[in-house]
């Protein structure tokens, strides 16, 4: 139907929820390293009706309210023509934490007590997503920030992981110094206040985030 060449290779990922974005450009960025003089499109979209909820449990009909209809798309490339382009992929980080039970069922698809199914959100999510944030920034911090944050952050991490220093106030780092913008995950105004608090993030940084949920909602594909 596109006429495209027989050699194109095609992955569907689905099922992952908001991360399916970054597991798909995790895969793009690998493949390109394999292959030269390739281009890559990763394609992103959000189908609310495969988890529409028909039943009436409260946690389980908040999806229905939170998510919606929406797609996004991006084209990489390794050609060296293409070394202009606005954009250039330098580092990507992804944490997993789905081994913690806590973690795995923060956000789950499962019938109710009518056999009606849908997705089931946690009480605990926020909390849950703050943890694999402060895991993700342990990952992140030494691959961006300037000598004198690392060394800080590094020293903080021995104080309570080697040496057990009780009461040891964890340490974030300051991004600001690494990156001159911010384009958070418009999941929800709970999401972006929670990253605006966990990364010391002003008002001015916040806001393509903030205006983009005010304009188009939870984008979370």
């Amino acid at each position: 139907q596109y006429k495209m060449r027989g050699n194109i290779i095609s992955f569907n990922i689905g099922g992952m929820g908001c991360s399916s974005g970054i597991i798909a450009l995790d895969l793009a960025k690998d493949l390109l390293q394999l292959h030269s003089r390739s281009y890559a499109v990763v394609m992103s979209t959000e189908n609310i009706t495969l988890n529409w909820y028909m039943g009436n449990k409260r946690s389980m009909l908040l999806p229905n309210c939170l998510f919606r209809m929406g797609g996004a798309a991006i084209l990489l490339s390794n050609m060296r023509r293409d070394r202009r382009a606005k954009y250039q992929l330098t580092h990507l980080v992804r944490t997993h934490k789905g081994a913690n039970d806590r973690s795995y069922r923060c956000v789950f698809q499962e019938e109710d007590e009518h056999q009606q199914i849908g997705l089931s959100l946690s009480p605990e999510l926020m909390e849950i997503a703050g943890d694999a944030l402060k895991a993700n920034i342990t990952t992140l911090a030494p691959l961006v920030l300037p000598l004198s944050e690392q060394l800080i952050f590094l020293a903080t991490l021995i104080c309570t992981k080697v040496l057990k220093i009780k009461h040891t106030k964890p340490y974030i780092p300051d991004f600001k110094l690494a990156f001159e913008h911010f384009c958070i995950h418009a999941g929800g105004r709970a999401v972006l206040d929670e990253l605006q608090k966990n990364l010391g993030l002003t008002d001015t940084h916040m806001e393509p985030g903030r205006m983009t949920l005010h304009r188009f909602g939870n984008t979370s594909s």
